[in-house]
């Protein structure tokens, strides 16, 4: 339902690929999506709402870069179709979850068989980043045991709505501080020695959030995790519920939108079902009408 995509880009002259895909497909409550209320009675609308969205993708990014290839996220995994599965987390957040949220996952849109398809071995991957630890960024981190795995340390040490118990029972991230700033982002880390790949702060849905940034030369793309579910959400100001900070989201909005103002910006949230389109669009023009 939601084809991968894959372009060619340039940074510094160098030849840089990415590829956008799908680890399946997720339905949320409507009021989750689009909360109508602040803080908790943002929560109690969304738990009183008996509709649910249209399917949703669970996007990760996979850059191949001259200085290695980085998976951002690793998206969800075909036992979270399961009714038991999230019952290792506890009875409360495994009734939360399978009331709240559907998954329709497929063996063959799982991480390690996507990446098969594209002809990229485990072994070669240079690093994971994961934006957060929301179980459907992270519940196929059980294909990377021997991969540098690297979290925002804020996110680590101040966790939102994380549940541990599916992490693998190995994992034991690499912490980033983020020690410098990316033009309007104050906090950054720079993951290429030639500053064109960047961690940035971008909180909000959970306070140690992240996004990654590229810097290609035809135009800068933001993979933006769960900043917001659909770019007109930023465009509009309106936002999901059970942020973790509102006045974090706000400032964050603000943020991604003075750097667009700077730079031609394609904006990729992961359950965004236009941002492969958007990406898709670069094949064709070399500056995207982006988000200003």
């Amino acid at each position: 339902m939601f084809p991968r995509q894959t372009i060619r880009l340039t940074a510094g002259g160098r030849p840089v690929r990415l590829h956008l895909f799908s680890t399946g497909m997720g339905v949320d409550k409507r009021r989750f999506r689009e909360a109508r209320f602040p803080g908790l009675f943002s929560t109690m609308d969304a738990l009183l709402d008996r509709r649910f969205t249209e399917w949703l993708p669970i996007w990760i990014l996979v850059i191949e870069h001259p200085e290695g290839i980085f998976l951002i996220d690793t998206g969800e995994c075909s036992e979270a179709a399961m009714p038991d599965y999230f019952r290792p987390a506890g009875w409360l957040a495994s009734r939360y979850i399978t009331t709240q949220f559907r998954f329709s996952i497929r063996r063959e849109d799982v991480i390690d068989r996507q990446l098969a398809q594209l002809g990229i071995s485990i072994p070669d991957i240079r690093s994971v980043i994961l934006t957060h630890l929301h179980f459907d960024h992270t519940d196929g981190l059980k294909y990377f045991p021997s991969t540098p795995i690297f979290v925002h340390r804020l996110e680590w040490e101040r966790p939102y709505g994380a549940l541990p118990a599916l992490f693998p029972s190995w994992f034991a991230p690499r912490l980033l501080t983020l020690n410098t700033s990316c033009g309007p982002f104050e906090k950054a880390f720079y993951l290429t020695s030639s500053r064109d790949l960047a961690l940035v702060h971008t909180p909000g849905h959970t306070h140690g959030h992240c996004s990654v940034l590229l810097k290609a030369d035809q135009c800068h793309v933001l993979f933006a995790g769960d900043i917001c579910y659909t770019q007109d959400q930023l465009i509009h100001g309106k936002f999901a519920a059970r942020a973790a900070a509102m006045a974090a989201a706000r400032q964050t909005y603000a943020t991604v939108k003075a750097y667009a103002r700077l730079h031609p910006l394609v904006f990729l949230p992961s359950h965004d079902a236009e941002s492969g389109t958007r990406l898709r669009q670069l094949n064709h023009l070399p500056v995207l009408a982006y988000l200003g």
